[in-house]
């Protein structure tokens, strides 16, 4: 029994020494954790992979909605019902505001009211005239009517033409500003050629329209002077008509006559415009979220009053300023990140939308301008979601330039020799340095693409500049490298 008990004893003492054994065996040696040559100076490295990198531009700003609606008061009246309160969700035909009917119904008695004094006044003209056919002189009036229609047709097309002309004109001369700082940007190469050709396009089809208007402007003075002589013919021939009458009084009676009917026919034109506007509802015009909105029922209105804020929550902007340094990169359809930071961090994408064409002064105080300036940049969210909203303070990254599956390298993994080529140190198999010329591609301030160096190299990350090329080095092996 004590012989049994003694073999087991011995047995389990041979497995404890085994085990110890197989984990001496299999442990790595310290050596076998070192690269390079074991007693060479001692480096830092990193070994070269294939990456995406990118160029970003950092900037900031604030979302707002891109698509915002206003209501405004149409005619004075007064708030019967409010439907629709601040925070609000409404579809484009919501009933927001029931306003009182009883100012619709005024008006439209005020308009029958007119009518009745219009009749009433064209009856009593018709009393006043005797010389000629009570027809004759109605065909006068009509003509002479017509003609000031077309006079004064005529002289707010012309009006129009006018401002029309100074608008195109003021266009005109912004985008030539804009074509000649093109024309510098594609001198030195830094916007193609069909940039320039899409500005050249939009300055022909400016003078285009510039000449079209100026045409439409002389055919409206011809239509003046046209209409001005069929007024004067008119005038000519009423007055004819009229002159049949001899008693002065009663031609002092019809002209004042005249001058009432054209008053009355005025104050119409204006109430029927009013019932036009006194609607008694107040409908949504978009889809989106109430920001604005009347508080108190009952409360009146005046005409042009603010009513109703509607903004889109799901489609926001972001307004920035980016450094003129950048304005070489920047153009229409780049993509961006735009990141809020709150209890939870939230990235989206975003695409330019607007490039300024020209550079803005930030204000200093006295109105003077600082020495600062900023081009202005609007992007577009592309998927906002449901946490971020308008007034959300955000920052925004413009992605200028994307490079997939190159090789990257620490940028401070990088030196430049006496004639500014860049270098780097690889490391051999036998531990010694290499100084590798390459080129410098796309950086993002943190690792840079470069050429001439394959996957998998091991390069030094912290080179100095006591490293000399064909030195002996070691270094810790990372577990790529094991």
């Amino acid at each position: 029994m004590k012989n049994k008990k003694m073999w087991i004893g011995i047995f389990i003492m041979l497995l404890i020494v085994g085990f110890i054994a197989i984990a001496i065996v299999k442990k790595p040696k310290t050596e076998d954790k070192i690269g390079g040559f074991k007693s060479g100076t001692r480096v830092k490295v990193e070994v070269v992979k294939k990456d995406d990198i990118q160029t970003r531009i950092s900037s900031s700003g604030e979302l707002e909605a891109k698509d915002t609606r206003t209501i405004y008061a149409e005619a004075s009246n007064k708030i019967v019902r409010i439907h629709k309160n601040v925070g609000d969700t409404v579809k484009i035909g919501d009933l927001l505001l029931t306003l009182d009917t009883d100012t619709q119904e005024q008006t439209q008695k005020q308009l029958e009211t007119l009518e009745f004094q219009l009749k009433a006044a064209q009856d009593s003209l018709n009393l006043l005239i005797t010389g000629g056919s009570k027809q004759e002189i109605l065909n006068a009036q009509s003509a002479l009517l017509q003609s000031e229609k077309s006079e004064q047709d005529a002289k707010d097309q012309l009006a129009t033409a006018k401002t029309n002309l100074e608008n195109l004109q003021r266009d005109l001369k912004s985008q030539k500003i804009d074509y000649d700082v093109q024309l510098q940007l594609f001198s030195e190469g830094l916007i193609s050629q069909k940039e320039i050709d899409d500005s050249k396009t939009m300055l022909t089809n400016l003078e285009q329209k510039i000449e079209s208007t100026q045409t439409a402007i002389a055919s409206a003075q011809k239509t003046i002077q046209a209409a001005s002589l069929g007024k004067q013919t008119a005038e000519y021939n009423l007055g004819v008509f009229l002159n049949q009458i001899q008693d002065p009084n009663r031609k002092q009676g019809i002209v004042a006559k005249q001058s009432e009917i054209k008053n009355i026919q005025a104050q119409i034109f204006s109430v029927q415009n009013n019932l036009k506007k006194s609607g008694a509802q107040v409908i949504a015009p978009i889809n989106g979220v109430i920001i604005e909105a009347p508080t108190e029922e009952g409360m009146p209105i005046m005409q042009g009053a603010r009513l109703i804020t509607i903004i889109d929550p799901t489609r926001l902007i972001v307004n920035c300023n980016i450094s003129p340094y950048y304005a070489a990169d920047l153009k229409i359809g780049l993509g961006a990140k735009i990141k809020y930071t709150g209890s939870t961090t939230i990235e989206v994408d975003g695409e330019v939308v607007k490039v300024s064409p020209v550079a803005i002064a930030e204000q200093a105080a006295g109105g003077k301008s600082a020495n600062n300036a900023s081009i202005p940049v609007e992007i577009e969210v592309s998927n906002p979601g449901t946490i971020i909203k308008p007034g959300f303070s955000v920052d925004v990254k413009v992605i200028t330039e994307t490079r997939k599956n190159v090789s990257v390298v620490p940028i401070l993994a990088t030196l430049e020799d006496d004639d500014d080529n860049t270098y780097v140190y690889v490391i051999k198999e036998d531990g010694s340095l290499e100084k590798r010329m390459v080129i410098q591609g796309l950086n993002n301030g943190l690792y840079v693409e470069v050429s001439n160096l394959e996957a998998g190299e091991i390069i030094v990350s912290n080179p100095t500049e006591f490293l000399k090329e064909g030195m002996k080095v070691s270094y810790e092996k990372t577990g790529d490298m094991q």
